[in-house]
Formats: structure tokens, C-alpha cells, sequence
């Protein structure tokens, strides 16, 4: 009965945490766009200093009395949002800008800002690790379950350069003037990662899927470089998306008079019956949603995606740095390729040998023919990594204020690099912030490769250092 409880906590909590996401990403953009700029950062900083005091405060009370008063506390705080955002247009709609020295909204407007190189080489940094892990992972399923992993991993990536060298070519063919610095950047960075790539699947140090997910994220690193490709591209996606949508509903068969009539009289009963807040609900959802662009949400999507498989990645290595003596039994590095059959059995009858006692040759180790991706030690999350997840909700916010203010066009258009304090008449060196992050997030993320590439070994079809530690049973 305890274990039931125990589940029905955890999805009483999953579902609040999935509210509390859709709501931030609900009414940060509607706060932006009806607001303005001021009343978004406002309502921005103080969902998350809302959210990072209870979860505070939350924490501190976990083993005493009042934790169930907390938790009440705590999880109100998602029905409250919606009257935050009212209380903050309302504000903002009525009352002059606050000329004070110390400023909060102003704090925070300059915090994001100077954010911009974390956020994005942290992107870059997450994203290499994400398709190392994918990389690892398929190699380990293709030595140790089927062969036909690795079909499905030389499909997938035939699909994922097909659509890289799409987006590609679109560069090249859409009506846009560069610079010749950005041509020659852009010109080099394309080189060197085909020439990475091709060495990864060459030497055996990579992998197809490992190479082909590289070439996509520098693509889209490109179209993430210049707005104007951006927009070119989430424009034909929405024209693209729109015609399917309008195709689909050609093909399908119109509904039968026998259905269509009790719809139709059902529908206007619950609407005069429902109350009138249903209707204002509603109209707020129909409208947060007109104020959700697909390129912030896809670049929203993807960092978060991004940012979470860092967080469940970063333990497993962890733990095989941690334990490299004690995680029986390591992934042995393969000879030559087999069939499926025959290495799983060769595997199974070594496993047989060495589980037998010396003394009593009666108890045999049982042979399974299941495999399961299972860590060596199954030991609770970090208090790290548990902090991580507990405020994480924060690190949303700031990465969705962040957007925001790029998509608006705050984050500057002038960065001094050179001299790094003070001006010179004859040697300052002035970039775009955005674009100039972003091209050495593109740089650092090869160079990683290149130091990954040279650690790992050909023999094992590239990097094992997250599945070293797998067990197979």
C-alpha cells in the first residue's frame, strides 16, 4: 500500500511540475508582448524568486512536521501565476518607469544579457554531450542485443544528413547579403566539420550517427547565427506544416450525419452552461499561444532537451570515473564483428565459465537471453545533482527570458572585444554579441570533438566512457 501512495505522489508531482512548465511557457511571451519589455522582465524575475524561495524553504522543511504545510504552499504557487501576470500588465499599463538607482527589473535585464556566452556555449557544451551519449549507446546495443541497430542508426543518420544538406543548400540559394569575414568563418567551420566527421567514420575513433548529429547542430548553429535564415526557415516549416495539415483533412472521410448531429447539440448546451471564467480561461490560453512564435519554441524546446540529458548524462560518467575498479564487468572491447547469434551466446557460455564456484560445480549461473541497460551501482542521485533537478524550474525562466530578449532585439548589437576595458581610437575591435557568441560556441564545439576524437579508441568504434560501465545480463 505504501509503494501505491509512493506512486501516486510521484504522478500528483509529475503533474504539477508539467502545469507549472506549461504556465511559464505560457505567460513569460504574453508578459513581453502586451506588457512590453519591462513588465516581462518583472513578471520573469519574480515567478523565479517566487519559485526559488519556496523551493528553499521547502528543502529546509523535508524532515520535520510542517513539511506537508509547505508542500501546500509550495505547489499553490501554480494557480497563482495567472493573477501575477494580470496584477503586472495591469502595473505596467498604469504606471511610469521606475527612474530609481537600484532597479531589480534593471538587475536582471543586465544579468541576462551578459549571459549570453554561458547560455550558449553551455548549449554546445550539453549538445556534444547528448550525441556522444546517442553514439555510445547505439554502438553498445549493436555489439551486445542486434545487429540491427546499426541499420537503424545508418538510416537515422541518412535522414539527419539529408535534412542538414537541405538546410544547406537553402543558405546558399536564399536572397541575403554577407559580410566576407562571416563567408570565410562560415566556409572554414563548414570544412573542418565534414573533415571531422569524415575522420571520425574513417579511423573507427567516431561514428556514423555521432558525426551526421555534429554536421546537423553546426547547421543549425549557422541558422541560429543570422536571424534572417531563421525566420526563412520556421516560415517554410510553417508553410510546409500547414499544407500537410490541409492534405490530412482532404483524405479523411467526413464524418457520418449519425455522429456529426449529436456533436453539434452537445456543443452549445455545454457552452451556455459552463461558467463565464471557463470563457476567460480559455480566451487567455487562445491568446498566450498566438504570442508563441515556432522558432522560440523549437530553440525553447531544444535547450531544455539539451540542458535535462546533460543532468541525466553527467552522473554516468561521473559514476564511471568514480568506480573504475569495482563496476563489474566492464564492455570488452570486440575483435571482430559477429553475428548477433553467435556473440551473444559466445558471451553467455563465457559468462556460464566464469560464474561457476570452484568447489561446487552443481550451481551454474542461468543463461538470459534479454540484455538490459542497467548502471553499476544503484545508488541515489547526488545531493548535486538532486539540488539540479529541484531548482531547475529556475534555469528554465532564465533561459526563456533570454530567448525573449533576443527575439526582440535586446541583447545589443555592439560588443567591444578589443581593448577589453577602456576605448582606443586606432585598435578597437566591435562585433555582434549574437552572432559573435555563437560562432565561438560552433569553434569550442569542435575543438571538444577533436579532444574527443583524439581520446578515443578505433578499436571500440569510438568512445565507451559512458557505457563502460553497462552490466549485461
Amino acid at each position: 500500500m505504501s509503494k501505491l501512495i509512493k506512486n501516486i505522489i510521484r504522478s500528483i508531482s509529475a503533474i504539477f511540475s508539467t502545469l507549472y512548465l506549461v504556465l511559464i511557457i505560457l505567460t513569460i511571451p504574453l508578459a513581453f508582448d502586451v506588457g512590453g519589455l519591462n513588465c516581462g522582465l518583472a513578471f520573469s524575475l519574480t515567478t523565479m524568486v517566487i519559485y526559488f524561495i519556496l523551493t528553499t524553504i521547502r528543502i529546509i522543511a523535508r524532515r520535520t512536521r510542517y513539511f506537508k504545510w509547505v508542500s501546500i504552499i509550495y505547489y499553490s504557487q501554480h494557480f497563482f501565476i495567472p493573477s501575477i501576470l494580470t496584477y503586472f500588465l495591469s502595473y505596467y499599463n498604469t504606471t511610469r518607469l521606475n527612474n530609481s538607482k537600484f532597479n531589480p527589473v534593471e538587475i536582471w535585464k543586465f544579468l541576462l544579457i551578459n549571459a549570453t556566452p554561458i547560455f550558449t556555449i553551455l548549449e554546445g557544451f550539453c549538445s556534444l554531450l547528448l550525441i556522444q551519449a546517442i553514439g555510445q549507446t547505439i554502438n553498445w546495443l549493436t555489439i551486445y542485443k542486434s545487429d540491427s541497430w546499426l541499420i537503424i542508426s545508418l538510416v537515422g543518420s541518412a535522414l539527419v544528413d539529408t535534412g542538414a544538406f537541405y538546410f544547406l543548400y537553402r543558405i546558399y540559394v536564399f536572397p541575403f547579403t554577407i559580410d566576407i569575414l562571416s563567408a570565410s568563418l562560415l566556409g572554414s567551420l563548414l570544412t573542418m566539420t565534414i573533415g571531422l566527421c569524415l575522420f571520425g567514420i574513417v579511423s573507427g575513433k567516431g561514428s556514423m550517427i555521432e558525426s551526421s548529429l555534429l554536421f546537423a547542430y553546426i547547421v543549425r548553429c549557422i541558422y541560429e547565427t543570422f536571424p534572417i535564415l531563421s525566420e526563412g526557415a520556421s516560415a517554410a516549416l510553417t508553410n510546409l506544416l500547414t499544407q500537410a495539415t490541409q492534405n490530412v483533412r482532404k483524405e479523411i472521410p467526413k464524418i457520418p450525419p449519425s455522429i456529426l448531429n449529436p456533436i453539434s447539440e452537445v456543443v452549445p448546451f455545454l457552452a451556455s452552461t459552463l461558467p463565464l471564467s471557463f470563457k476567460g480561461v480559455w480566451e487567455f490560453l487562445v491568446m498566450a499561444i498566438q504570442n508563441l512564435t515556432l522558432p522560440l519554441l523549437l530553440n525553447l524546446a531544444y535547450r531544455i532537451g539539451v540542458f535535462y540529458a546533460a543532468t541525466k548524462i553527467i552522473p554516468s560518467l561521473y559514476q564511471s570515473v568514480s568506480y573504475p575498479t569495482v563496476t563489474p564487468p566492464k564492455t570488452p572491447q570486440p575483435r571482430s564483428r559477429q553475428t548477433s547469434s553467435s556473440a551473444i551466446n559466445e558471451m553467455i557460455n563465457n559468462n556460464e565459465e566464469e560464474s561457476q564456484p570452484e568447489q561446487d560445480g552443481r550451481i551454474k549461473l542461468k543463461s538470459r537471453k534479454s540484455f538490459h541497460l542497467k548502471p553499476p551501482h544503484h545508488q541515489p542521485p547526488s545531493a548535486i545533482i538532486r539540488l539540479i533537478y529541484a531548482y531547475s524550474p529556475c534555469l528554465i525562466i532564465a533561459v526563456y527570458s533570454h530567448l525573449m530578449l533576443s527575439y526582440i532585439g535586446e541583447l545589443g548589437t555592439e560588443l567591444q572585444i578589443w581593448p577589453l576595458w577602456g576605448t582606443s581610437i586606432n585598435s578597437t575591435i566591435i562585433v555582434h554579441p549574437w552572432k559573435f557568441w555563437n560562432w565561438v560556441n560552433m569553434v569550442t564545439t569542435l575543438v571538444l570533438y577533436v579532444a574527443e576524437l583524439s581520446n578515443n579508441d578505433s578499436s571500440s568504434g569510438g568512445g565507451n566512457s559512458l557505457t563502460s560501465h553497462w552490466k549485461v545480463e
